[in-house]
């Protein structure tokens, strides 16, 4: 239950700080570039395009791993499910105006708060969202740290979103300082997690043992 608990807060997190860093203006996260972009450009729903994007990574992992498998088919209910969440946050939560500084430090707030909630859908090892299942694969696969694969991921989201925009002549869609700085630090903030996390769960174990 406290697995389940944590994983339904992480899945939480994650949609709470996508729809953030859109009202920022400053660029979005670029793990969510792409669907922005998809959004955007055809005039869909932010949940719709993440729908779309996430089943596109299901069928990846499936191909990198060239099996199918029951978590891999989990993850698409979970693709409808994030999507309808991400457009509920989307519906209630309104602009966040304020000076460029203040919107600079709650973006590096929400990295935090992104990087918590990809790190408690990761570690509670249930089902992973199709992004972080992407990343798990890819990391699992070619025998890569998951936070090193995480930032070049990223990286290459962020380039596709401006092939997208490019290729339709339309502005470069949620693309900016924003996107480069997740792009750079997400992965490096869940190394953080993943570090000092395991440890303080590591010294709780031993303390376990030795009582």
């Amino acid at each position: 239950m406290k697995r389940v608990l944590l994983y339904i807060l992480g899945l939480n997190l994650i949609a709470v700080a996508v729809v953030l860093n859109i009202r920022y203006g400053l660029g979005v996260a670029a793990f969510s570039s792409v669907m922005y972009s998809i959004s955007e450009i055809y005039q869909i729903s932010l949940g719709t395009a993440s729908i779309l994007c996430y089943l596109i990574f299901v069928l990846l992992q499936c191909l990198f791993s060239r099996k199918v498998t029951l978590p891999y088919l989990l993850e698409i209910p979970l693709s409808f499910l994030f999507g309808w969440l991400t457009d509920l946050y989307d519906l209630v939560i309104p602009a966040i105006p304020g000076p460029l500084p203040l919107q600079l430090v709650l973006f590096g707030g929400t990295m935090f708060l992104t990087a918590m909630g990809v790190f408690l859908c990761v570690k509670t090892n249930l089902v992973l969202t199709p992004t972080d299942g992407i990343v798990q694969t890819m990391s699992q696969v070619f025998h890569l740290p998951f936070s090193g694969v995480k930032n070049g991921f990223d990286l290459s989201l962020v380039a596709i979103s401006a092939v997208l925009c490019l290729a339709n002549h339309t502005p470069f869609y949620g693309i900016g300082v924003g996107t480069v700085l997740s792009a750079v630090c997400l992965g490096r903030i869940i190394r953080l997690y993943e570090k000092h996390l395991f440890q303080r769960e590591a010294w709780a174990l031993r303390g376990q043992e030795a009582g």
